[in-house]
């Protein structure tokens, strides 16, 4: 396993995003998109109604992990849009990702994923990611097919918006598939 490192301010910009450390000025933002129950629904770990103080916590709690987790912002002609990161950087190693529903349709979540990713296995040393989706989530399965990763299984997960489990499909990308893909992902 390659060592992992990762600063504590990151910004990764593409063509049309700005992927940067989330801050304690991005919560309102944060809260705008997550609490759509829509958006809530298709995250394990996020409550509904999602509140401020969840924001500041989350936000707290990431910027006191020193690199184990990293979360950043996505930001569209200067306005958040949604987020993403990976959870466990030195062990789990898991993947998500929300973006507001103004901006779903619109190749964001692939354009971004498209960038932490190759930043993840190029510049932070990480060798292997898993994610996944929730069964009733094809369109979150198909950016993650599009970036590279494959099914691994499926098992029951707990959904805190929902109240209840949720089937998840649990995918894998490692470094050496991102790399065969090259361009494609």
């Amino acid at each position: 396993m390659s060592r992992v490192t990762t600063p504590p301010d990151i910004r990764i910009a593409t063509e049309r995003l700005l992927l940067r450390s989330v801050a304690t000025a991005d919560a309102d933002a944060i809260v705008a998109g997550i609490g759509d129950f829509e958006v809530s629904r298709m995250l394990a770990r996020v409550p509904h109604p999602y509140r401020h103080s969840d924001a500041l916590t989350f936000i707290a709690a990431t910027r006191a992990a020193r690199g184990e987790d990293i979360a950043l912002t996505v930001l569209a002609d200067g306005v958040v849009i949604g987020g993403l990161g990976l959870t466990g950087v030195r062990t789990a190693r898991e993947f998500g990702y929300w973006f507001a529903k103004p901006a779903w349709g619109k190749g964001y979540a692939t354009e971004a994923g498209r960038a932490f990713l190759a930043w993840l296995f190029a510049d932070a040393g990480v060798d292997i990611v898993r994610s996944g989706v929730f069964h009733d989530n094809p369109a979150s399965l198909n950016v993650q097919r599009k970036l590279g990763f494959e099914t691994i299984g499926t098992h029951m997960v707990r959904c805190l918006a929902r109240g209840h489990d949720v089937e998840h499909i649990d995918t894998l990308l490692t470094r050496d598939r991102h790399a065969a893909l090259g361009a494609r992902t």
